[in-house]
């Protein structure tokens, strides 16, 4: 990929355009202080993921199509996806920072944003315009060629960005501690068709160091299935998720987790609080695994339990803080067939969303699925059981289980 310097829009920001190898073309307006760390440029495929071997699947596995009255395009699926697969990588075609462009004076304001456009050529430029923008758009204190009256924005760009951006990680210098400078947005052209559902079955994550995002379904997706991410925080009640969207979107959410008659949306609500506040009241693998003065069963018992909830609210994104709790459990236990059940769920869920963690659990190279004894803490709280009923064994005169003394596999 390649970076064009193109003008100054302030003493304090810039515009610059990364065109990556395939041609694909991103314009980004950033504090100058950051030009210096952002990613160096670099010859990978643009659909390469550093740490993984995944490609955008070709054919893609959806299609953008009208998503029906009020909602304009959507996404999706011509094929069954599985949970945790990989639908799309994509580079942002706009970035902008979240809040510091306010401070300039409008007249930079308003060239800062049009820099993003008129820096893109024609195709990506129409792709970014075309998006929806819910944001007003006026020039402050009065009337303006970019608009009539006053407006939250200066431009259609400014809207747009406003409307369809999505957080993303940088890397900062030292001076730029304030939280507001360090708020920074992308557009994606294909990424962003993905309609809202407060039950989604579709994410994504950023990827800095090939500054591109990777779309991924959160639980299997039936062909002919809108694809949907989730545009506020699901396991908020109802009501400030539809506020919440009305205010920032302009829209009301209409999805079935918002229009469910009162008594089962009160029923919802109180679900989705006690997955939001689960672990400050059941107990977790952190304080379990030692303490053998719980059940075997405690932490997994909780866990099915909370699996059920996050089938029920359409909450996917949650299943794996779970499976990877029974995951954990199952191996202290040293209970091989549940954990391979277990692991291989965490495994699909995990392979594009958090590669990491499968590592973690499963052990580097997937080492764990060929021996379960090379997992972590394999077996430990087994053995403890163990030992402990030797003990009392032998107060009454009975052999020790000598065998459970040599277990080479304790940690």
């Amino acid at each position: 990929m390649e970076w064009t310097s193109t003008t100054d829009t302030s003493t304090r920001f810039t515009v610059h355009k990364l065109t990556f190898t395939k041609g694909e073309e991103c314009a980004i307006l950033l504090d100058k202080r950051i030009l210096p760390l952002l990613p160096p440029a670099s010859p990978s495929p643009p659909t390469a993921l550093p740490s993984q071997s995944h490609r955008t699947p070709h054919p893609p596995p959806f299609e953008i199509k009208d998503a029906g009255p009020g909602k304009g395009l959507g996404m999706f699926a011509t094929r069954a996806i599985p949970a945790g697969a990989l639908i799309l990588v994509e580079h942002p075609a706009i970035v902008t920072p979240g809040h510091a462009p306010q401070s300039l004076a409008p007249a930079d304001r308003t060239a800062a944003y049009r820099a993003l456009s008129t820096v893109l050529s024609e195709g990506p430029k129409a792709g970014i315009l075309g998006m929806s923008n819910c944001r007003p758009v006026g020039v402050e204190g009065g009337q303006g060629e970019e608009g009539e009256g006053e407006g939250e924005c200066l431009t259609p760009e400014e809207g747009i960005a406003w409307t369809n951006g999505t957080t993303i990680g940088l890397t900062f210098p030292d001076e730029m501690r304030g939280k507001e400078e360090r708020e920074y947005g992308a557009v994606f052209v294909v990424i962003n068709r993905s309609n809202h559902s407060c039950g989604p079955n579709a994410a994504h994550k950023w990827d800095l160091p090939t500054f591109s995002a990777s779309l991924y379904a959160l639980r299997p997706i039936a062909p002919g299935e809108e694809i949907t991410m989730t545009y506020t925080p699901p396991t908020l009640p109802s009501t400030f998720r539809i506020a919440h969207l009305q205010s920032h979107y302009s829209f009301t959410c209409l999805c079935p987790h918002c229009t469910l008659p009162p008594q089962l949306q009160a029923t919802s609500d109180a679900s989705r609080a006690r997955l939001r506040d689960w672990h400050l009241h059941h107990p977790g693998y952190a304080k379990w695994w030692r303490d053998l003065a719980r059940a075997d069963d405690a932490v997994i018992t909780a866990c099915l339990e909370a699996l059920e909830l996050v089938e029920r609210e359409g909450v996917h994104g949650m299943m794996p803080l779970f499976v990877e709790e029974l995951c954990r459990c199952y191996a202290v236990l040293g209970e091989e067939g549940e954990w391979r059940r277990w692991a291989g769920v965490l495994m699909g869920l995990c392979e594009v969303a958090d590669p990491g963690v499968v590592r973690e659990v499963v052990g580097e190279g997937m080492e764990g699925m060929r021996d379960v004894r090379r997992v972590r803490r394999w077996g430990w709280r087994r053995v403890q059981r163990m030992q402990m009923n030797g003990r009392k064994r032998r107060v009454h005169g009975d052999p020790p289980d000598v065998e459970a003394y040599f277990s080479p596999t304790l940690f």
